[in-house]
Protein backbone atom coordinates (compact mmCIF):
# COMPACT_ATOMS: atom_id res chain seq x y z
CA UNK A 1 0.00 0.00 0.00
CA UNK A 2 1.70 3.52 -1.26
CA UNK A 3 0.74 6.82 -0.56
CA UNK A 4 -1.36 7.17 -3.64
CA UNK A 5 -3.80 4.37 -2.58
CA UNK A 6 -6.34 7.12 -1.68
CA UNK A 7 -5.29 9.95 -4.08
CA UNK A 8 -7.63 9.54 -6.91
CA UNK A 9 -10.05 12.70 -6.60
CA UNK A 10 -11.19 13.66 -10.05
CA UNK A 11 -13.84 16.62 -10.14
CA UNK A 12 -16.44 16.05 -13.86
CA UNK A 13 -16.68 19.95 -14.94
CA UNK A 14 -17.70 18.42 -18.34
CA UNK A 15 -21.15 20.09 -19.76
CA UNK A 16 -23.87 17.53 -20.14
CA UNK A 17 -22.34 15.32 -16.97
CA UNK A 18 -25.90 14.91 -15.17
CA UNK A 19 -27.16 13.30 -12.12
CA UNK A 20 -28.81 9.56 -13.09
CA UNK A 21 -30.85 6.76 -11.22
CA UNK A 22 -28.62 4.68 -9.02
CA UNK A 23 -27.57 1.38 -10.36
CA UNK A 24 -30.12 -1.36 -10.14
CA UNK A 25 -28.12 -3.33 -8.60
CA UNK A 26 -29.63 -3.55 -5.12
CA UNK A 27 -27.74 -2.19 -2.06
CA UNK A 28 -25.66 -4.21 0.19
CA UNK A 29 -25.60 -1.90 3.28
CA UNK A 30 -27.25 1.60 3.39
CA UNK A 31 -26.25 4.31 6.57
CA UNK A 32 -26.70 7.95 6.99
CA UNK A 33 -23.27 8.39 5.21
CA UNK A 34 -22.69 5.45 2.65
CA UNK A 35 -24.63 3.24 0.30
CA UNK A 36 -22.25 -0.24 0.01
CA UNK A 37 -22.60 -1.99 -3.33
CA UNK A 38 -21.15 -5.32 -4.72
CA UNK A 39 -21.74 -4.59 -8.40
CA UNK A 40 -21.28 -7.41 -10.92
CA UNK A 41 -20.28 -4.66 -13.68
CA UNK A 42 -18.05 -2.41 -12.06
CA UNK A 43 -16.48 -5.99 -10.78
CA UNK A 44 -15.74 -7.24 -14.45
CA UNK A 45 -14.09 -3.55 -15.21
CA UNK A 46 -11.89 -3.69 -12.16
CA UNK A 47 -10.98 -7.32 -12.85
CA UNK A 48 -10.08 -6.54 -16.47
CA UNK A 49 -8.23 -3.38 -15.44
CA UNK A 50 -6.19 -5.56 -12.87
CA UNK A 51 -5.43 -8.05 -15.42
CA UNK A 52 -4.43 -5.58 -17.91
CA UNK A 53 -2.31 -3.57 -15.67
CA UNK A 54 -0.34 -6.71 -14.75
CA UNK A 55 0.15 -7.16 -18.19
CA UNK A 56 1.56 -3.61 -18.97
CA UNK A 57 3.98 -3.69 -15.81
CA UNK A 58 5.16 -7.30 -16.80
CA UNK A 59 3.51 -8.84 -13.37
CA UNK A 60 1.74 -11.87 -12.38
CA UNK A 61 -1.70 -11.54 -14.36
CA UNK A 62 -3.86 -12.26 -11.27
CA UNK A 63 -6.25 -14.86 -13.24
CA UNK A 64 -3.07 -16.40 -15.05
CA UNK A 65 -3.26 -18.94 -12.62
CA UNK A 66 -5.23 -20.77 -10.12
CA UNK A 67 -8.67 -22.17 -10.29
CA UNK A 68 -9.70 -18.72 -12.21
CA UNK A 69 -7.33 -20.17 -14.63
CA UNK A 70 -8.52 -23.54 -15.06
CA UNK A 71 -12.16 -22.37 -15.30
CA UNK A 72 -11.66 -20.12 -17.73
CA UNK A 73 -9.19 -22.71 -20.04
CA UNK A 74 -12.33 -24.85 -20.19
CA UNK A 75 -14.79 -22.42 -21.30
CA UNK A 76 -16.09 -22.46 -24.64
CA UNK A 77 -14.04 -20.41 -27.09
CA UNK A 78 -16.08 -17.45 -27.60
CA UNK A 79 -16.50 -16.62 -24.26
CA UNK A 80 -12.67 -17.16 -23.34
CA UNK A 81 -11.76 -15.33 -26.32
CA UNK A 82 -14.11 -12.56 -25.51
CA UNK A 83 -11.78 -12.34 -21.93
CA UNK A 84 -9.34 -12.40 -23.55
CA UNK A 85 -10.27 -9.46 -25.96
CA UNK A 86 -11.03 -7.71 -22.54
CA UNK A 87 -7.72 -7.39 -21.11
CA UNK A 88 -6.19 -6.62 -24.37
CA UNK A 89 -8.57 -3.72 -24.88
CA UNK A 90 -7.68 -1.98 -21.81
CA UNK A 91 -3.96 -3.07 -21.79
CA UNK A 92 -3.39 -1.02 -25.12
CA UNK A 93 -6.52 1.39 -24.44
CA UNK A 94 -5.68 5.27 -24.91
CA UNK A 95 -8.36 6.63 -22.59
CA UNK A 96 -7.88 9.29 -20.64
CA UNK A 97 -8.43 9.82 -17.28
CA UNK A 98 -11.26 11.96 -17.14
CA UNK A 99 -13.34 8.77 -19.36
CA UNK A 100 -12.27 6.08 -16.98
CA UNK A 101 -13.63 8.21 -14.26
CA UNK A 102 -16.40 8.76 -16.73
CA UNK A 103 -17.05 5.12 -16.84
CA UNK A 104 -16.61 4.48 -13.46
CA UNK A 105 -19.66 7.03 -12.79
CA UNK A 106 -21.69 5.03 -15.79
CA UNK A 107 -21.05 1.88 -14.42
CA UNK A 108 -22.55 3.64 -10.81
CA UNK A 109 -25.53 4.94 -12.41
CA UNK A 110 -24.41 8.62 -11.95
CA UNK A 111 -23.89 9.80 -15.33
CA UNK A 112 -25.64 9.15 -18.11
CA UNK A 113 -23.57 8.47 -21.68
CA UNK A 114 -26.31 10.24 -23.59
CA UNK A 115 -26.30 13.35 -21.80
CA UNK A 116 -22.50 14.36 -22.56
CA UNK A 117 -21.77 16.54 -25.35
CA UNK A 118 -18.36 15.39 -26.18
CA UNK A 119 -18.86 12.76 -28.83
CA UNK A 120 -15.36 11.39 -28.18
CA UNK A 121 -16.30 10.65 -24.55
CA UNK A 122 -19.65 8.78 -25.50
CA UNK A 123 -17.70 6.41 -27.98
CA UNK A 124 -15.54 5.61 -25.66
CA UNK A 125 -18.18 4.51 -23.21
CA UNK A 126 -19.96 2.72 -26.16
CA UNK A 127 -16.90 0.65 -26.38
CA UNK A 128 -16.42 -0.13 -23.37
CA UNK A 129 -19.80 -1.06 -22.36
CA UNK A 130 -19.55 -3.92 -25.55
CA UNK A 131 -16.05 -4.86 -24.10
CA UNK A 132 -17.29 -5.55 -20.49
CA UNK A 133 -20.65 -7.10 -22.27
CA UNK A 134 -18.30 -9.55 -23.96
CA UNK A 135 -16.31 -10.25 -21.09
CA UNK A 136 -19.48 -10.66 -18.52
CA UNK A 137 -20.21 -14.57 -19.25
CA UNK A 138 -16.36 -15.52 -18.35
CA UNK A 139 -16.06 -13.46 -15.39
CA UNK A 140 -19.75 -14.32 -14.45
CA UNK A 141 -18.67 -18.35 -14.29
CA UNK A 142 -15.57 -18.21 -12.93
CA UNK A 143 -14.82 -15.22 -10.63
CA UNK A 144 -17.90 -13.56 -9.65
CA UNK A 145 -19.94 -15.95 -6.89
CA UNK A 146 -16.31 -16.04 -4.85
CA UNK A 147 -15.56 -12.16 -5.00
CA UNK A 148 -19.27 -11.17 -4.54
CA UNK A 149 -18.81 -13.70 -1.34
CA UNK A 150 -15.78 -11.52 -0.50
CA UNK A 151 -17.06 -8.28 -1.29
CA UNK A 152 -20.34 -8.81 1.11
CA UNK A 153 -18.04 -9.91 3.70
CA UNK A 154 -15.93 -7.07 3.55
CA UNK A 155 -19.30 -4.84 4.20
CA UNK A 156 -20.60 -7.04 7.32
CA UNK A 157 -16.71 -6.35 8.58
CA UNK A 158 -17.77 -2.56 8.27
CA UNK A 159 -21.17 -2.37 9.48
CA UNK A 160 -20.80 -2.50 13.13
CA UNK A 161 -18.05 -0.04 13.55
CA UNK A 162 -20.55 2.22 11.23
CA UNK A 163 -23.40 1.43 13.91
CA UNK A 164 -20.98 2.23 16.63
CA UNK A 165 -19.05 5.09 15.13
CA UNK A 166 -20.80 6.72 11.79
CA UNK A 167 -23.16 9.24 13.71
CA UNK A 168 -19.83 10.38 15.55
CA UNK A 169 -17.62 10.63 13.06
CA UNK A 170 -19.94 11.80 10.87
CA UNK A 171 -20.77 14.87 13.02
CA UNK A 172 -16.70 15.62 13.65
CA UNK A 173 -15.15 15.37 10.97
CA UNK A 174 -17.39 18.43 8.82
CA UNK A 175 -16.55 20.53 11.99
CA UNK A 176 -12.51 19.59 11.42
CA UNK A 177 -12.40 20.61 8.12
CA UNK A 178 -15.69 23.44 8.13
CA UNK A 179 -17.52 22.05 5.27
CA UNK A 180 -21.04 20.17 5.29
CA UNK A 181 -21.61 16.96 4.08
CA UNK A 182 -23.56 16.76 0.79
CA UNK A 183 -25.73 14.23 -1.63
CA UNK A 184 -25.18 11.04 1.12
CA UNK A 185 -25.17 8.82 1.08
CA UNK A 186 -22.09 8.01 -0.51
CA UNK A 187 -22.40 5.46 -3.11
CA UNK A 188 -19.21 2.95 -2.31
CA UNK A 189 -18.68 -0.14 -4.89
CA UNK A 190 -16.88 -3.04 -3.41
CA UNK A 191 -14.58 -4.89 -5.39
CA UNK A 192 -11.58 -7.14 -5.33
CA UNK A 193 -8.85 -4.33 -6.19
CA UNK A 194 -9.62 -0.63 -6.80
CA UNK A 195 -6.17 0.37 -8.20
CA UNK A 196 -3.03 -0.55 -6.95
CA UNK A 197 -3.81 1.43 -3.76
CA UNK A 198 -6.86 -0.25 -2.33
CA UNK A 199 -9.54 2.69 -2.04
CA UNK A 200 -10.14 5.76 -3.99
CA UNK A 201 -12.52 8.63 -4.59
CA UNK A 202 -14.03 10.67 -7.12
CA UNK A 203 -16.67 13.30 -7.91
CA UNK A 204 -19.25 13.72 -10.78
CA UNK A 205 -20.79 17.37 -11.53
CA UNK A 206 -23.35 17.22 -8.77
CA UNK A 207 -22.09 17.81 -5.09
CA UNK A 208 -21.88 14.00 -4.36
CA UNK A 209 -19.01 11.44 -3.94
CA UNK A 210 -18.37 8.07 -5.35
CA UNK A 211 -16.12 5.72 -3.63
CA UNK A 212 -14.47 2.21 -4.91
CA UNK A 213 -12.70 0.49 -1.52
CA UNK A 214 -11.25 -3.29 -2.33
CA UNK A 215 -12.68 -5.86 -0.24
CA UNK A 216 -9.11 -7.80 -0.36
CA UNK A 217 -6.35 -5.29 0.45
CA UNK A 218 -4.57 -6.21 3.86
CA UNK A 219 -4.95 -2.87 4.84
CA UNK A 220 -8.37 -2.21 4.45
CA UNK A 221 -9.22 -5.08 7.31
CA UNK A 222 -10.92 -5.09 10.40
CA UNK A 223 -11.06 -1.50 12.56
CA UNK A 224 -9.26 0.07 9.64
CA UNK A 225 -11.93 -0.51 7.06
CA UNK A 226 -13.57 2.14 9.24
CA UNK A 227 -10.57 4.42 8.70
CA UNK A 228 -10.48 3.89 4.92
CA UNK A 229 -14.46 4.63 4.02
CA UNK A 230 -14.22 8.05 6.15
CA UNK A 231 -10.95 8.79 4.75
CA UNK A 232 -12.43 8.41 1.30
CA UNK A 233 -15.31 10.69 2.28
CA UNK A 234 -13.48 13.59 3.49
CA UNK A 235 -12.03 14.06 0.28
CA UNK A 236 -15.30 16.04 -0.29
CA UNK A 237 -14.77 17.77 2.56
CA UNK A 238 -10.65 19.17 1.32
CA UNK A 239 -9.74 20.02 -2.00
CA UNK A 240 -8.14 23.58 -3.23
CA UNK A 241 -10.82 25.96 -2.07
CA UNK A 242 -11.82 24.02 1.17
CA UNK A 243 -11.38 25.59 4.42
CA UNK A 244 -8.35 23.42 5.10
CA UNK A 245 -6.94 23.76 0.94
CA UNK A 246 -6.79 27.80 1.58
CA UNK A 247 -5.27 27.20 5.01
CA UNK A 248 -2.60 25.84 3.59
CA UNK A 249 -2.06 27.55 0.56
CA UNK A 250 -2.33 30.52 2.79
CA UNK A 251 0.05 29.52 5.06
CA UNK A 252 2.61 28.57 2.18
CA UNK A 253 2.27 31.84 0.68
CA UNK A 254 3.06 33.89 3.51
CA UNK A 255 5.81 32.06 3.96
CA UNK A 256 7.73 33.24 1.32
CA UNK A 257 9.61 29.78 1.22
CA UNK A 258 10.06 27.05 -1.25
CA UNK A 259 6.63 24.77 -0.80
CA UNK A 260 7.79 20.91 0.27
CA UNK A 261 7.42 18.46 -1.88
CA UNK A 262 4.37 17.18 -0.90
CA UNK A 263 0.37 17.08 -1.18
CA UNK A 264 0.22 18.90 2.46
CA UNK A 265 -3.77 18.95 2.15
CA UNK A 266 -3.87 15.41 1.78
CA UNK A 267 -1.30 14.66 4.28
CA UNK A 268 -3.20 16.97 6.76
CA UNK A 269 -6.22 14.95 5.30
CA UNK A 270 -4.70 11.76 6.56
CA UNK A 271 -3.80 12.95 10.07
CA UNK A 272 -7.11 14.74 11.00
CA UNK A 273 -9.16 11.75 9.89
CA UNK A 274 -6.98 9.17 11.19
CA UNK A 275 -6.29 10.84 14.57
CA UNK A 276 -10.69 11.14 14.32
CA UNK A 277 -11.09 7.61 14.32
CA UNK A 278 -8.33 6.81 16.68
CA UNK A 279 -9.65 9.25 19.14
CA UNK A 280 -12.87 7.71 18.65
CA UNK A 281 -11.73 3.85 19.24
CA UNK A 282 -9.99 5.15 22.55
CA UNK A 283 -13.04 6.80 23.62
CA UNK A 284 -14.75 3.46 23.23
CA UNK A 285 -12.29 1.90 25.32
CA UNK A 286 -10.99 -0.16 22.42
CA UNK A 287 -7.49 -1.16 22.13
CA UNK A 288 -4.72 1.52 20.67
CA UNK A 289 -5.31 2.05 17.01
CA UNK A 290 -2.80 2.90 14.86
CA UNK A 291 -3.72 5.18 11.79
CA UNK A 292 -2.53 5.08 8.63
CA UNK A 293 -0.53 7.95 8.38
CA UNK A 294 1.97 6.50 11.28
CA UNK A 295 1.07 2.92 10.52
CA UNK A 296 2.04 2.57 6.79
CA UNK A 297 4.63 6.09 7.19
CA UNK A 298 3.46 7.85 4.56
CA UNK A 299 4.94 11.02 3.88
CA UNK A 300 8.07 12.26 5.13
CA UNK A 301 8.99 10.87 8.49
CA UNK A 302 9.38 15.15 9.85
CA UNK A 303 5.87 15.88 8.17
CA UNK A 304 4.47 12.60 10.72
CA UNK A 305 6.91 14.41 13.24
CA UNK A 306 5.26 17.80 12.72
CA UNK A 307 1.54 17.04 12.57
CA UNK A 308 1.65 14.79 15.63
CA UNK A 309 2.67 18.39 17.25
CA UNK A 310 0.63 21.08 15.88
CA UNK A 311 -2.71 19.27 15.11
CA UNK A 312 -3.84 17.96 18.10
CA UNK A 313 -4.40 21.61 19.32
CA UNK A 314 -6.46 22.40 16.50
CA UNK A 315 -8.84 19.37 17.19
CA UNK A 316 -8.78 20.33 20.67
CA UNK A 317 -9.77 23.77 19.93
CA UNK A 318 -6.99 25.74 21.58
CA UNK A 319 -5.42 26.94 17.88
CA UNK A 320 -7.68 27.90 14.57
CA UNK A 321 -7.02 26.33 11.35
CA UNK A 322 -4.97 29.04 10.03
CA UNK A 323 -2.85 28.57 12.71
CA UNK A 324 -2.16 24.70 12.64
CA UNK A 325 -1.23 25.62 9.16
CA UNK A 326 1.19 27.78 9.56
CA UNK A 327 2.40 26.15 12.43
CA UNK A 328 3.06 23.24 10.08
CA UNK A 329 4.58 24.90 7.56
CA UNK A 330 6.90 26.80 9.82
CA UNK A 331 8.22 23.63 11.00
CA UNK A 332 8.46 22.09 7.96
CA UNK A 333 10.76 25.13 6.62
CA UNK A 334 12.86 25.15 9.69
CA UNK A 335 13.21 21.46 9.30
CA UNK A 336 14.15 21.55 5.70
CA UNK A 337 16.78 24.32 6.93
CA UNK A 338 18.78 22.28 9.50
Amino acid sequence: MTLTRVVLVAVLASPGVAAAQASSTDVVLKTTHFAFYSDLATNVNDALIAEAGARVSKQQEPFASGPVKTCLDGLPAAERDAWTRGVDYFATSTSTNFQRVLLRLELAGMVQRSELSDAANRQFLEEVAAILEAATPAYRKCRWAEQDVLNRRWIEGVKPLLEKYERELGEQLPRLFQKTWQGLPFRVDVVQTAGFGGANSASPLEPTLHILVSSTNSGNQGRAALEVVFHEAVHFLTGNDSPLGLAIASALKESGGTPPRMDLVHAVHFFLNGEAVRRAFARAGEPEYLPYLYALKLFPDQFRDAAARIWPAYIDGTRTMPQAAGDLVRALAIQAKE
